[in-house]
């Protein structure tokens, strides 16, 4: 440990004490959904044909690269409850009765841990805890005296909102045009992970004061959910040798990214670093 004294003689811990020494590697893969089921907020309008010739080629290519981060460990986002059926489907692959589905769990996940000899994928996504529950948001506006509607037309009036509505339907589009692992690390830069983050901080997260902080309590949730599925990486992290792979939507970035580069037991790695145009 290396210790250095202040003017007063009292002893302090220097940085280096918690960034030196061996740590366990979090490389986080941030992806829009391959088969996406329209549970966000923005509804894809355009698909990309995953099991298309073109795109399978890009697929083992990425595959490819990503194994020269020679993860321990891959995980995914799916809930811990379905790790019975994640794993008779990868046994499945392996012994080839399973096709892959369309979805980036199969195409990425289950690829890459075949590709490298992996026994299994783990489920490390959580279920998110609200602060406050749908019937409760509805007394709490009755008792405010506000509308639905009137919520909305605020959302809808935001400048900032709609900016962001641009932006998610260019990302929409592009991922047409792009070749996969283009905008992927396009989705994994660090200046698109910071301006997406600002997408919960427009909107209804500034139902602030006036509203009893109605739109921070109701964004808690979504830090929840992230805050558990780091939880999870931990309970993953068996060892300082350990190299973890989460394949996640691009979303989640932002507050896992702040979570691994602040936890003393983990060094976040970059997608650039092994992923290539």
């Amino acid at each position: 440990m290396m210790i250095a004294c202040g003017r007063s003689g009292e002893i302090s811990i220097l940085p280096a004490d918690f960034t030196s020494g061996d740590r366990a590697e979090l490389l986080f893969l941030g992806v829009f959904h391959f088969d996406d089921q329209g549970l966000d907020a923005y509804k894809p309008r355009f698909k990309v044909d995953i099991v298309a010739p073109g795109r399978q080629r890009e697929l083992q290519d990425l595959t490819n690269q990503l194994a020269r981060f020679r993860p321990t460990k891959i995980a995914v986002e799916a809930e811990p409850a379905d790790q019975p059926r994640l794993d008779s489907l990868y046994a499945a692959f392996v012994g080839g009765t399973f096709e892959l589905g369309r979805n980036e769990i199969h195409q990425i996940g289950f690829r890459l841990a075949k590709h490298l000899g992996l026994p299994k994928v783990f489920a490390v996504d959580a279920e998110a805890r609200s602060y406050m529950r749908g019937e409760q948001v509805r007394a709490k506006l009755d008792s405010l005296g506000v509308t639905m509607d009137a919520l909305m037309k605020r959302i809808q009036d935001d400048p900032w909102s709609a900016r962001y509505r641009q932006l998610y339907a260019r990302d929409d589009s592009l991922k047409t045009v792009r070749s996969l692992t283009d905008h992927l690390l396009y989705m994994n830069s660090a200046e698109r992970i910071r301006i997406g983050h600002g997408a919960y901080l427009v909107g209804s997260f500034k139902f602030g004061s006036d509203l009893e902080y109605l739109g921070p309590d109701d964004a808690t949730s979504w830090y929840n959910r992230n805050l558990r599925i780091f939880s999870n990486l931990q309970t993953l992290t068996a060892s300082p040798n350990d190299r973890i792979l989460l394949i996640v939507g691009a979303g989640h970035l932002p507050i896992l990214r702040f979570l691994a580069e602040s936890s003393p037991e983990h060094r976040l790695r970059e997608l650039a670093e092994f992923v290539a145009p």
